[in-house]
């Protein structure tokens, strides 16, 4: 049995993580899956929440394993580039980006407090709109991650049809960490795999992941 911690997205729940955390926790593993910060209620929630505050929430499960979905990831990379896991499940995850960083500051000078976000198309119980602070935060903690600190294993999941993060963030993560990388590309899914077509082969890929490089975390 391994302690696993999952992480959703921003906008997300404990929820959007559920058929993965069920499927780990079937296979006989502790599952540790909150609701981040400022989630799970009112969009308004999160106006004042900020990385670190996500990220301490990361850091109180202690868990070996890190499943994050998009900002969940970079959370999780956060804590790897610290040492604070063994191995990690990187969903869609955002690359340093400082231009969306700039575009972002440069429409909050500018009066935009908030991004609207459409519907979801798998059913998650999400945000339909995010204050701009919030994505500021986001953008600059992963912005402020040392990548190259990142030295455990690590499993790249990519949608292919990914409608929020350019699949290509995958490709840049994977040239920035230093320990072994290895990818599961998803041909039906969009940005919240989790909830998508092939939730199932995401808890497969994950739970053979976990087999494979258990010698190296264990």
């Amino acid at each position: 049995m391994v302690l696993v911690l999952c992480l959703h997205g921003l906008g997300g729940s404990a929820a959007t993580m559920a058929p993965i955390a069920a499927g780990l926790a079937a296979a006989g593993h502790e599952v540790i899956s909150p609701t981040l910060p400022g989630h799970g209620g009112r969009p308004e929630d999160l106006l004042d929440v900020t990385w670190a505050d996500w990220l301490s929430a990361a850091e109180a499960s202690r868990a070996a394993i890190v499943i994050g979905q998009s900002m969940g990831a970079g959370l999780a990379f956060d804590l790897g580039a610290r040492g604070l896991c063994r191995a990690i499940v990187a969903i869609n995850p955002l690359a340093p980006d400082p231009d969306a960083l700039e575009g972002l500051q440069w429409r909050r000078e500018r009066g935009v407090e908030w991004v609207e976000v459409a519907p979801s198309t798998v059913g998650e119980d999400a945000c339909d709109r995010l204050p701009i602070s919030a994505l500021i935060a986001m953008t600059e903690g992963i912005a402020s991650i040392d990548m190259h600190k990142v030295s455990c294993p690590v499993l790249i999941v990519t949608s292919e049809h990914d409608d929020i993060v350019d699949p290509a963030n995958s490709d840049v993560i994977a040239s920035l960490v230093s320990g072994p990388v290895e990818r599961l590309r998803l041909a039906a899914s969009g940005h919240v795999a989790s909830l998508d077509v092939e939730r199932a082969a995401v808890v497969t890929a994950t739970l053979e992941y976990m087999t494979r490089t258990s010698q190296l975390w264990s």
